[in-house]
């Protein structure tokens, strides 16, 4: 239900913007700099996810609840668990597609320079694992 409102496609456009201008034009800028990592992109990422999530999180089960859907959702043969783990993997979907959308920062910088592609695939393995731990605080706090 995400996309059915502006909200998805506001926090992804909000996320891409403030990490795209502290990569490529603020801060520590790749130009500027003479080398081909993406340091800047993982150290803005995660304050963006920081504030990302909780706005992504925060209406997950509350909304259920306040729409009256939450009752229909309970009574049918899903236990409760399976509700809250639904929730988790949509949020956690959104967040993979946010971190697939920069994905060109990385195709940019791997052919400005000699990129470690091992390096920057761990990083967005780390920025996937902390927005799972974000996710999962943002939903228990739902």
């Amino acid at each position: 239900s995400f996309f059915d409102s502006l909200i998805a496609f506001i926090l992804l456009v909000v996320f891409l913007g403030v990490s795209g201008i502290f990569t490529w034009m603020l801060g520590s800028d790749v130009f500027l700099r003479g080398q081909a990592d993406l340091q800047a992109f993982f150290g803005i990422a995660y304050w963006a996810l920081y504030l990302f999530v909780p706005a992504l999180t925060m209406r997950t089960l509350a909304e259920e609840r306040r729409s009256g859907t939450l009752d229909l959702l309970l009574s049918r043969s899903v236990s409760d668990w399976q509700v809250v783990l639904g929730k988790f993997w949509a949020s956690l979907l959104l967040i993979a597609i946010a971190l697939a959308c920069t994905l060109p920062y990385y195709l940019t910088v791997a052919w400005l320079g000699d990129l470690d592609h091992g390096a920057a695939w761990s990083g967005y393995l780390a920025l996937f694992l902390l927005g799972a731990a974000y996710v999962s605080i943002g939903v228990y706090a739902s």
